[in-house]
């Protein structure tokens, strides 16, 4: 058993339901659990540190913020004030080694407040399903009510990995039901666009009274961004061609 700790920031009160992401595909899961955060200003509660959070290529080490300041790699949880919900993540994926391990220590701590449900987000990349919401799960009433808002049910995933495939072991193991909401993006880029079409399906579901100005605003961003990069390969492509004999610009063709 490798070094863990659980520091309780504050006292939380009983809450039956415990929304996890994670960093992952298209980060769907960091960003959606990031964005309720922001647009919900939950209570934070509870932090795990454990030597198995580790960032990428295995190294250990802190994270440098914007004041100077640096903090442990950690799993964070939240407590919201409006509804019995807990929001859980973390900015790194623990070593593969170390995910059940940590899954369980997580699980402990939010059946100690009551939780006995878990909502794991998730990406995936399908460009023929993009800006869909999947959903799956053992908890029959959670998928129901998720497929009412908006997402469906599609075989279309068949191994969750990381740390919310760890949760979801562990929760059967510890007798905690689950259902999962995938947003589909297009490729393996962060995608703003999956994260609010799986929140959109969570403030459904839940009444969260969400405003999506700020995420829309991060989507629109992004399109200004691929289309100046789409702009500039293109003249660089044009300037190629014509360095090299390839392209006439007065010529009157299409291809």
């Amino acid at each position: 058993m490798g070094w863990m700790k659980v520091v309780e920031i504050s006292r939380p009160s009983r809450a039956d339901i415990a929304i996890l992401g994670f960093p992952g595909m298209a980060n769907v899961g960091e960003q959606v659990i990031t964005y309720l955060i922001k647009e919900k200003d939950p209570s934070p509660i509870a932090r795990i540190y454990s030597e198995h959070l580790m960032f990428p290529n295995n190294m250990v080490g802190i994270s440098v913020l914007e004041d100077g300041k640096f903090v442990l790699p950690s799993v964070s949880l939240f407590q919201m004030a409006d509804h019995p919900i807990v929001l859980v993540t973390s900015d790194v994926q623990p070593v593969p080694w170390g995910g059940m391990e940590l899954a369980g220590e997580l699980l402990r701590v939010l059946s100690g407040m009551g939780v006995t449900k878990a909502v794991v987000i998730t990406g995936f990349v399908d460009e023929n399903f993009a800006g869909r919401v999947l959903t799956f799960g053992d908890n029959d009433e959670l998928v129901d009510r998720f497929v009412r808002a908006g997402a469906i049910r599609e075989n279309l995933i068949k191994s969750v990995i990381g740390l919310a495939g760890s949760v979801l072991g562990m929760a059967r193991i510890r007798g905690l039901s689950s259902a999962v909401l995938s947003g589909v993006a297009p490729d393996y880029s962060p995608d703003p666009k999956a994260a609010k079409s799986v929140l959109e399906v969570l403030n459904r579901a839940f009444s969260l009274g969400l405003d999506f100005e700020m995420i829309d605003k991060q989507i629109e961003e992004i399109e200004r961004i691929k289309s100046e990069l789409i702009r500039e390969i293109e003249r660089r492509i044009r300037e190629e061609l014509g360095a090299h004999g390839g392209m006439d610009e007065s010529t009157e063709y299409v291809g």
